[in-house]
């Protein structure tokens, strides 16, 4: 059997800074030893690794990637290294998740749909391998879809955190009196009816502004100058946008060809995840407020803050990216097993079974270099979320937010037992 390493030491290596979270503090602690296999745990991740939707994807493949490197060097969960078998997500998510489950897999990551959670997360429940999903982050899926989950999670903030922010963030930024029109341009699935659902309920909570104009365009589309020819004759005060990866891009590019930026103010939730791929003449001229999930490098600043600096170091060296909220994705679903698993060892005395596992992760609490997250008994996992003014940085080359805001989860998330829609209408 394999001498495990104690909980304090790999939650250490994984947030990156052993001197915050006391690690080493019992050297004797060695967690459990007994009944741990010597083989190395086999892990699957399923994201985009090719076409317009690997503007995210990939960052979730090098987060996890990271989280994993961290762990092997620091001896593994309870002296086991994990190695991480890669499949790119189309639309195979289902069969995925179950290719992994037949070839032994101990536990699996991803996906990034919306659409693609909402089909695997059954799957999870009748297969008993633990998911933890990168985002998926559709507000039903774990209020209608999978309302008592036991083997499937999920890392990320989902919509109704980041669309409450948004429109917390908007009304901040404006103010209440001078956001009396909005308009939607939403990528046409789950994920993008669901943001603009959440964000205008919350937006007509807070003020008294009216939809002039709702905008679906397929997920990928290369054309969306009938949306951008709407706002502009309808010139309402806020656009919003739920737009990832390449579809921010072909919106953000198209929009600044068409002079949108004069007509409206750009709010969008995920326009960061395209930090490595927007110019530096697009960020100018819109000058768009956008959230960035649960992570942002510069908050705190790197130098205040060694665990982000190691983080953003490594992304930049190893990969030549600005890591965004989806390399966290990657990095903290990882985390939030391989911390809850240890934790699991370290009072089993043993490794521990599939339920053991999630029962585990159920309410856990664990480091990562974006600062402290929660995996709530919903399963659903909890963390800061950060909006900030998209401008650009000759020193990074890249788009940073300027003037952060951050919200905590108490601020944007529904009490335990009550929807997203029935919390915001009770304001």
């Amino acid at each position: 059997m394999l001498k495990a390493v104690g909980g304090t030491a790999l939650a250490a290596a994984l947030a990156g800074c052993s001197s915050l979270i006391g690690a080493g503090t019992n050297e004797n602690d060695t967690g459990g030893t007994q009944n741990v296999p010597d083989e190395p745990i086999q892990a699957g991740l399923q994201t985009f690794t090719e076409g317009p939707a690997s503007v995210l994807g990939l960052q979730a493949q090098y987060g996890a990637e990271l989280a994993i490197s961290r762990i092997n060097e620091a001896g593994g969960v309870a002296g086991r290294e994990i190695e991480l078998d890669v499949k790119h997500e189309a639309d195979a998510y289902v069969e995925n998740y179950k290719q992994f489950v037949s070839e032994g897999k101990d536990v699996t990551f991803g996906p990034i749909s919306s659409g693609g959670h909402a089909a695997l997360a059954p799957e999870v429940e009748a297969q008993g391998v633990v998911n933890v999903a990168t985002d998926g982050t559709v507000t039903t899926l774990y209020e209608e879809t999978v309302p008592d989950p036991t083997y499937s999670f999920r890392f990320q903030n989902y919509d109704v955190m980041e669309c409450v922010s948004a429109a917390r963030e908007t009304v901040n930024r404006l103010g209440a009196e001078n956001v009396n029109t909005v308009a939607g341009i939403n990528p046409n699935y789950a994920f993008g009816k669901d943001e603009w659902k959440v964000y205008t309920t919350a937006l007509k909570k807070l003020t008294d502004v009216e939809i002039v104009h709702e905008g679906f365009p397929d997920l990928l589309a290369d054309d969306m100058s009938t949306h951008i020819t709407e706002v502009n004759n309808e010139q309402p005060d806020v656009t919003f946008s739920s737009q990832w990866g390449g579809d921010v891009v072909t919106l953000m590019n198209q929009a600044a060809a068409n002079n949108m930026f004069e007509n409206t103010q750009l709010v969008g939730t995920v326009l960061y995840s395209a930090v490595n791929d927007l110019s530096q003449d697009v960020v100018e001229q819109a000058q768009a407020f956008s959230g960035s999930r649960n992570y942002y490098w510069g908050e705190p600043e790197p130098s205040r803050w060694s665990p982000g600096q190691q983080l953003l170091d490594d992304a930049r060296n190893q990969w030549d990216i600005v890591p965004s909220g989806h390399f966290m994705s990657g990095y903290g679903a990882v985390t939030a097993w391989a911390t809850a698993t240890q934790k699991a060892v370290d009072m089993l005395g043993g490794w521990p079974s599939q339920e053991q596992i999630a029962m585990s992760l159920e309410g856990h609490g664990f480091f990562t270099p974006a600062g402290y997250h929660v995996m709530s008994e919903r399963h659903q996992g909890l963390s800061t979320s950060y909006y900030g003014e998209m401008e650009w940085s000759g020193d990074v080359g890249a788009p940073i937010l300027t003037g952060v805001n951050s919200y905590t989860p108490q601020e944007v998330s529904p009490p335990p037992g009550t929807t997203a829609i029935d919390w915001i209408g009770s304001w």
